[in-house]
This record gives C-alpha cells, sequence and structure tokens, in this order.
C-alpha cells in the first residue's frame, strides 16, 4: 500500500472530476442554470424585502410570492429569451419593463395604499434593473455555454455593411434628347 501524496491526491481528484464532467456534460449545464435562477431568486426576494417590506408595509408572504414570481417570469423570458438575441444593455431595460408592470400591480393589489404605488413599483424596478446588468454580465461569463458566446461575440464584431445600386426607374434614352 503506498502513501499518496497532496499533489498526486489532488491530480486524481481532478482526473475524477474531469471523467464525471464529460460523462454529465448535460447535467453540468442544469445546473449552472438552476444555480443561477436560485441565486436571482434569492437577490431579487432580498432587494424586494428590504424595499417593499421595510420601507412600503408589505407582508413577508406576498414579497416572497412576487420575487419567485418575478424571478422566473424574468429569467425565461429577459435572461433566456432577450438575452440571447441582443445585448446587455436590451435586455436589462426588458427586465426592467416587465418588472415595473407585474410590481406596479402587485402593489396596487397587495399592499395598503397609503403611499404611491407608482413610485414603490418604480424605485423596486430601478434597483432590480442595476441587478440585472450584472447578472446578465454574470450569465454571458459563465452560464452560457462557449458556442453561444463565440457566436455572440462574432455577431457583435462583424458589421455587414451593405449597399444597394440600381438602375433609374425612368433612364433618360438618347431619343428623348433629340425632341
Amino acid at each position: 500500500m503506498t502513501i499518496m501524496n497532496g499533489f498526486e491526491l489532488h491530480y486524481l481528484s481532478f482526473v475524477y472530476a474531469q471523467e464525471f464532467s464529460s460523462k454529465n456534460n448535460n447535467l453540468g449545464g442544469q445546473m449552472k442554470h438552476i444555480i443561477a435562477l436560485a441565486s436571482k431568486i434569492a437577490f431579487t426576494l432580498a432587494l424586494l424585502y428590504v424595499i417593499l417590506d421595510r420601507v412600503y408595509h408589505a407582508s413577508f408572504l406576498s414579497v416572497m410570492f412576487i420575487a419567485l414570481f418575478l424571478g422566473f417570469v424574468s429569467y425565461l423570458s429577459g435572461d433566456m429569451l432577450v438575452l440571447p438575441r441582443t445585448n446587455n444593455i436590451t435586455a436589462s431595460l426588458a427586465d426592467f419593463g416587465l418588472s415595473f408592470v407585474i410590481l406596479w400591480v402587485f402593489v396596487l393589489t397587495q399592499t395598503r395604499n397609503d403611499f404611491s404605488p407608482f413610485g414603490a413599483a418604480l424605485l423596486s424596478a430601478a434597483c432590480l434593473t442595476v441587478f440585472e446588468y450584472f447578472f446578465h454580465r454574470y450569465l454571458l461569463k459563465n452560464v452560457l455555454d462557449e458556442n453561444f458566446r463565440n457566436e455572440l461575440s462574432a455577431r457583435d464584431n462583424t458589421l455587414q455593411y451593405q449597399t444597394e445600386a440600381a438602375d433609374e426607374l425612368f433612364p433618360e434614352t438618347k431619343e428623348k434628347h433629340k425632341e
């Protein structure tokens, strides 16, 4: 029986981890999305708790429900549909609009109206948009696969300018000049 030193043990664990990840490559991609979604919901809950519960006195259960709903909807629509087809700024603005509308309806229906629901929704959506900008950067760097990142960078860096050349609609002919 031989005793392994730290380097050999680290190397063997690295080799086994590589074999496991190559066999379960799809599982690793799914796990990245689950971790990203869970962190998004957790941060959304923390942010909405501070703004809506502490400042505007909404119930914690309502804030937790809206954080779950908003997290799922914005992850599926903004992060998985809009972000891959556009850029970070456009996806963040789309998330702002979506979260503003959802939060405005929530604040109108679930809280006491001794404050401006528009202001509460606007403040919450603006804070969430700042978080979304950095979250999108994280998604592009760590969660979305490398092929997608290469396609995105190639698409953004190769501008294709096109011009159109055509003849005139009614060209002047020599016969018309003689008249």
